[in-house]
């Protein structure tokens, strides 16, 4: 599963959650929402001019479009969690492997990462967050069982501070901790409070590594966690104090991480059977595309407000779709010269649902030609 790649990635933290972004204004020095101060309407804005969403530093508008250097087309669709996000009825959602893929070139992470690698991390990243949190859920219901329904209300990576237990653990060569996050946690009577998780990877254990799924308990065999609540109060404290004790007198049971998987929600969407095309097929069309849309997707990367943006999103539509559906692209075309909005965007959708059958009809073949020449290059 490419525990080369894995290990490199391990040792730079997690690439799409933690920009450490320059602030505007009175906006967070540090780049973390957990520790910032200032109000919560302060924008901020990365390195590359993006609005950067506070409650988890990701971009509002994460981008989706292929990038330049990229050979092989990878999933756009985002899996949703089982975490509880604060402030909605929902749950957080994860990055897609393309997304991922792009945080990875954009912050330089990319050593020797392939197409086909992106898959297995992505599947990895997602059960880390999982396990995390099962282990957040449980030391609330041991410590404050009669508060129901806590949510996760935003997080940062903070990878290069070294809490005091595991500076600990490194002076007793335990290991040191790949990552950490600081999460904060929203409980049901409105209180808050922030979790520390320390990350571990052991590579004696890697071997014994599988992909796994959301909610895989044992599957990753050499990633560990430590999570528990920051000492920021006495409660906090007392918390830390009495949890050992209580989770002995229940026989240490730990988090269920397997329970959560029957909280997941699968929805089945009926698709006509498709034709799969050729690797070379899929190869030479994606080519086509980067070479012939790149200027496209350039301006998606500059666009500096919603306008701009919509009209690069739609422009680079129109380019990939004169390449992958010519006859569709046509009809948007002679739509927007009609201008009827109703046609036009009777158009569009259907342009946009031919750009989505290609890619399904080429993600299969396509992503089983990466995986091959990945497992070649280890």
């Amino acid at each position: 599963m490419g525990n080369q790649c894995k290990r490199q990635n391990m040792n730079k933290g997690c690439p799409v959650q933690h920009d450490k972004t320059p602030s505007v204004g009175n906006a967070m020095a540090s780049g973390c929402p957990v520790t910032r101060n200032g109000t919560e309407d302060q924008e901020t804005y990365n390195v590359y001019g993006q609005r950067i969403d506070p409650t988890n530093m990701m971009p509002y508008n994460p981008n989706q479009e292929p990038n330049m250097e990229q050979r092989y087309p990878l999933p756009q669709d985002r899996v949703q969690s089982t975490i509880p996000k604060g402030g909605t009825e929902g749950t957080w959602l994860y990055p897609s492997e393309q997304m991922f893929f792009n945080a990875l070139k954009r912050k330089k992470k990319d050593e020797d990462v392939h197409e086909g690698d992106v898959h297995a991390i992505v599947s990895i990243h997602n059960n880390m967050n999982e396990r995390a949190w099962a282990q957040v859920e449980h030391y609330e219901k041991i410590c404050h069982p009669n508060l129901k329904d806590s949510k996760l209300l935003k997080f940062c990576g903070r990878p290069d501070k070294i809490t005091p237990i595991a500076w600990i653990k490194s002076m007793l060569r335990y290991g040191t901790p790949f990552d950490r996050h600081d999460w904060i946690v929203l409980r049901s009577d409105n209180t808050q409070v922030r979790y520390v998780i320390d990350y571990y990877f052991d590579d004696e254990k890697s071997e014994q590594d599988s992909i796994p799924e959301l909610h895989s308990a044992h599957k990753v065999k050499s990633i560990s966690m430590y999570a528990r609540p920051a000492v920021d109060s006495v409660g906090a404290l007392v918390d830390r104090i009495k949890f050992p004790i209580i989770d002995f007198l229940n026989g240490f049971k730990g988090p269920d991480i397997a329970a959560r998987s029957t909280l997941v929600e699968r929805t089945q969407e009926k698709r006509n059977a498709l034709e799969p095309l050729s690797v070379d097929e899929v190869e030479h069309t994606f080519t086509k595309v980067k070479e012939s849309c790149k200027n496209c997707m350039q301006e998606i990367k500059t666009c500096s407000n919603e306008v701009q943006c919509s009209q690069a999103a739609m422009a680079l539509q129109l380019c990939m779709g004169r390449i992958i559906c010519p006859p569709q692209a046509a009809a948007f075309i002679k739509a927007l010269e009609s201008g009827n909005e109703t046609a036009v965007e009777a158009a569009f959708d259907t342009m946009n649902s031919s750009l989505e059958q290609f890619q399904e009809r080429g993600a299969s073949a396509m992503q089983e030609q990466a995986v091959r020449e990945s497992l070649a290059q280890k």
